[in-house]
């Protein structure tokens, strides 16, 4: 994540109950419980958080 994103902010929550969420500027881009960018619930593959985050980014500054 850092090597994309320098300025990111990466943290870990003990005892989140298996739940997997990315937050971009307070807007959640993944949820692998509420399946927010994804339609089941599951771990990211790959890459695509990063793909998550340049979409989001980019629709920002549109």
């Amino acid at each position: 994540m850092k090597a994309n994103f320098s300025d990111a902010r990466v943290e870990k929550v003990v005892g989140d109950g298996g739940n997997f969420i990315v937050e971009v500027d307070g807007d959640v881009i993944f949820s692998k419980k509420d399946r927010i960018g994804n339609d089941e619930a599951r771990f990211p593959h790959g890459e695509e958080i990063t793909t998550l985050i340049n979409k989001y980014l980019k629709e920002k500054s549109a």
